[in-house]
This record gives structure tokens, C-alpha cells and sequence, in this order.
């Protein structure tokens, strides 16, 4: 699932609101309403940039204005025109076929990039988004110029020095983000195959490009032990493989992967996932229920020739089949 994104809001010294927009634009309109004088300032968490809203009309009239409309049939807006991004036209066909729209496949591809870059350079990108917020909150505080160069330098406890004076709000803000910052630049490079198993599960099974078998996939792939799984016992070629995921991804056709920990050791892949999806099409003898579902397991993947040769997983198969409720004839 593609992160959604994340704001901040001070009034004067104070956070005000914090979350996704769903939740900050109420708490907007209601102070706007009280006082529409006064300043609010909103940032992007992620990038830094102050973003304003018109929070004129009704709650509804706001939210409706402000946040993306649910994905109808045709075509979605890519919110750019052709001049602006170029594909080739086999890769624009790929994102037409892309159950949950070009947009969404486009999100999640950039979403894909930025987790898998080194840890140093998201964690500069993480500096730069607070150096930005900062200026505009603090610039005028005293060590504001002596905190960013703590900040950029990565030196925790001179940039906690450096800002011990400021109001308590942009202080603890500041804080918690710097040290979310220090986290990220001190994890170690993921190894190649790590990487390797993240592309398997967003090109392949998030994204459905069965193009990336071949590249990921060993010619013979064994799945040593999957309860449950109807493959479960037997050694696949790369078009039975892709059979399987085609399987998967007809009953979930918006099936989405996420990587919540992966271990290496030598020939060796341990990965903990999750995924979501909407039950759109019959998954064995369960019929589709149109019921969004969250799921999750275990895997450890075997490794041949430097592709992905098979696994053993454990599947959270009673979880999952709690969520389809009563309709489920498994039950």
C-alpha cells in the first residue's frame, strides 16, 4: 500500500493538527471558522513545502475540494500532461493494464524507488524536509543557524543543545524527526538480494509485470512447503509461476505487497510481509466477496544462480478467512 501522505500544522508556536489530510482539514475548518484571521501554517511531512487550502463553504464542501475523488471508470487524470513524463509505448501499455489505475501504479513505482534508496540519502532527503519546515517556524529563533548545522551534520545531541530554548511544540517536533533521521541514515545497505526479493514482490506481485519473471525467477522454482497453498509440493517453470501469480492477482486485482522485514543469510531470504487487496474474483471455492482484506506471513526464500528458486511460508490462512465473514463457505 502506497503511504499516504502526512501533514503538520502550526498555529504561531503551537502544533495545532498532525496526520493525513482526512484528519487535519477538520481541525483546520474549525479553527478557521473561530478565527479566520489568524495563521495557520502547513507543511508535507515528507517534502518540507507549506501548502495552503481554501477552506471556504462546509466541512463536506472542503473535503470534497481538497482530497483525490475515488477512481471511477475510464481513464484516471495522471495530473500531467504527455509533455511532462515520457514512456515508451509498451511501458505506457503496462500502466493501461494496471487494475488500480496509471496513477496508482505510478505512485507505487515511486514509492518502490524512494524505500529502496540507500539509507544516507533518504535520510538527507528526511534533513532536508525538516530544514525546510524549520526555517519557516524558526528562523528567527535563537541557534537556528548553529541547529542546522547540527542537523545536516547528524549530530543529535549538538542539534538538541542548539534548540533547547525553543517553544516546546517545534522543539519536540524537531526532535523527533531529527532522530527519525539519524535512525534511517545508520541502517545498512540492503544486499542484493533483498533487493532482488523486493523487486519480486512489487513488479511481480504488486504490479503484475510478468515480464520481471525471468529476471527474478530461477527456471526451476520449488515451493518445499506452503499449507494450504494449491501449488504446495511442486516444482514450477517460470510460466507455471506466473500462472500462480496471475491466480492471485485474478482474485485481487489491486493486491498490494509490503515488505516489513527481510533477514539474509548466504543462499537464504527470510521475509515478513502483508498485503492488501479487494476480493473481486473466486479464490478456489470462495466465491468474490468485494470485501477489502489485510493479510500477512512468513517466507523464507531459497536463492540459486542469484535469482529467487523457492520458498517455505507460513500464511495467516484463518485471519484471512475471518475477514470474509460469514458468506465464506470455509467456515
Amino acid at each position: 500500500m502506497v503511504s499516504e501522505s502526512v501533514f503538520v500544522a502550526f498555529a504561531g508556536l503551537r502544533r495545532v493538527a498532525s496526520g493525513p489530510l482526512r484528519d487535519v482539514l477538520p481541525v483546520l475548518k474549525q479553527r478557521f471558522e473561530r478565527d479566520s484571521s489568524e495563521l495557520v501554517l502547513v507543511f508535507d511531512v515528507e517534502t518540507g513545502k507549506q501548502v495552503d487550502f481554501d477552506l471556504r463553504g462546509s466541512l463536506a464542501e472542503v473535503l470534497e475540494r481538497t482530497l483525490p475523488a475515488p477512481r471511477g471508470p475510464g481513464r484516471p487524470r495522471l495530473g500531467v500532461t504527455s509533455r511532462e513524463i515520457s514512456l515508451l509505448p509498451r511501458q505506457w501499455q503496462w500502466l493501461e493494464q494496471q487494475p488500480s489505475g496509471i496513477s496508482a501504479a505510478l505512485r507505487r513505482l515511486v514509492e518502490h524507488a524512494s524505500k529502496t534508496q540507500p539509507g544516507s540519502e533518504r535520510a538527507k532527503n528526511q534533513r532536508g524536509a525538516l530544514s525546510q519546515i524549520l526555517s519557516a517556524l524558526a528562523g528567527n529563533l535563537p541557534g537556528y543557524e548553529e541547529a542546522c548545522r547540527a542537523l545536516f551534520a547528524g549530530e543529535d545531541q549538538r542539534f538538541a543543545l542548539a534548540i533547547a530554548s525553543w517553544p516546546e511544540d517545534i522543539r519536540l517536533y524537531a526532535l523527533q524527526h531529527a532522530s527519525e533521521a539519524s535512525r534511517v541514515a545508520a541502517e545498512p545497505a540492503p544486499d542484493a538480494g533483498s533487493l532482488m526479493l523486493r523487486d519480486l514482490y512489487q513488479q511481480v506481485w504488486s504490479f503484475g509485470d510478468y515480464a520481471a519473471v525471468e529476471r527474478l525467477v530461477a527456471p526451476q522454482y520449488t515451493i518445499h512447503s506452503d499449507p494450504g497453498d494449491p501449488w504446495e509440493g511442486r516444482t514450477l517453470d517460470r510460466a507455471g509461476y506466473t500462472e500462480r501469480v496471475r491466480y492471485s492477482r485474478a482474485a485481487f486485482p489491486d493486491l498490494v505487497f509490503h515488505l516489513e522485514q527481510t533477514i539474509s543469510a548466504a543462499d537464504r531470504i527470510a521475509v515478513r510481509w502483508s498485503a492488501d487487496g479487494t476480493h473481486e474474483g473466486p479464490l478456489r471455492d470462495l466465491p468474490a466477496t468485494g470485501r477489502r482484506l489485510r493479510f500477512a506471513g512468513q517466507t523464507m526464500y531459497e536463492l540459486k544462480h542469484g535469482q529467487v528458486a523457492g520458498h517455505w511460508q507460513v500464511v495467516d490462512r484463518l485471519g484471512f478467512l475471518e475477514q470474509l465473514g460469514p458468506r465464506s463457505p470455509m467456515r
